[in-house]
């Protein structure tokens, strides 16, 4: 029972890992979700206000968590159960 559950959550984990990418170049972010169905976030590196990292105490030992990015003139994007946030933020502040 319990296996049959875990095997199931491993399998979502992995299908969302594999249908996720992320790129940061010198001029933009590009953020795109989902195998079936693509949900593609791209903002120009100099539009980015701010970027806020929320981490768990979960998240923090096992290193994961949500990294918020506020843009001007766009709306609030949140990217959700990002490996390693606090490299992943320096990456977008380091231009």
């Amino acid at each position: 029972m319990f296996g049959g559950t875990g095997v199931v959550l491993a399998m979502a984990a992995g299908l969302k890992r594999f249908g996720t990418e992320v790129a940061v170049t010198d001029r933009r972010l590009i953020y795109k979700t989902g195998l079936i169905q693509r949900h593609t976030v791209e903002m120009n590196l100099d539009k980015i206000e701010s970027v806020d990292v929320d981490q768990s105490v979960m998240g923090r030992l096992v290193g994961y968590g949500t990294v918020t990015i506020r843009g001007t003139g766009q709306a609030v994007e949140p990217l959700c159960d990002m490996a390693d946030p606090l490299q992943f933020r320096s990456a977008i502040l380091a231009r």
